[in-house]
């Protein structure tokens, strides 16, 4: 059975009436601006097919908005003052040079940053997002874990040391106290 599909396009009333006025269609209104988020040495290489060697050899001196980030706290003693996800609102992301650059005017749309998403199973990455959404100033990945002149040797002890994680001794113990008085349907259920 061959069916065949006519190549057209419907245009509605109230679409032509908006063509006629010369309205527009569509509009730019926000500038969206993505922030990767990856623990140090793990950032994406991308290899082109015969330069293999040439990108394993330059991935070492790469630079993520990340780690311009970090550069940037380091030189910029304003920057510091900003999150990882306000930096796009004042400074503006330079791809050859591959670092921010202050911002020489302001922007007519609107600036919104995203940070990609990091799955709770992904703990380190997890919990580094959390630090970055809550931690200023920071000039690498070993400052993300420096609490109150602590260094910390993970990024969810960090977190717990800032007060934005509970450890899991409560948990342990509520285990605990529902091992030894309820049935297990109700410890499954727990």
């Amino acid at each position: 059975m061959y069916f065949c599909y006519p190549n057209s396009r419907y245009v509605s009333p109230p679409e032509a009436v908006w063509k006629l006025f010369s309205y527009e269609m569509h509009n730019k209104s926000h500038t969206i601006v993505r922030l990767s988020v990856h623990l140090e040495n793990y950032h994406n290489v991308y290899f082109v097919p015969g330069q293999v060697l040439e990108r394993v050899q330059n991935a070492a001196l790469a630079r993520t908005k990340l780690t311009a980030f970090f550069a940037l706290n380091a030189i910029d003693v304003e920057a510091r003052q900003y999150l990882y996800h306000e930096i796009p609102v004042h400074y503006t992301w330079n791809v050859t040079r591959r670092s921010w650059a202050r911002r020489q005017r302001q922007m007519t749309y609107e600036t919104l940053a995203r940070m990609y998403v990091a799955n709770q199973l992904d703990r380190d990455r997890f919990h580094l997002r959390l630090l970055l959404l809550h931690k200023r100033g920071s000039q690498s990945f070993r400052d993300m874990r420096t609490v109150d002149g602590v260094v910390h040797p993970t990024y969810a002890a960090a977190a717990v040391a800032m007060g934005l994680l509970e450890d899991d001794r409560a948990l342990r113990v509520c285990m605990a106290e529902s091992a030894t008085l309820d049935t297990p349907v109700q410890l499954r259920y727990l």
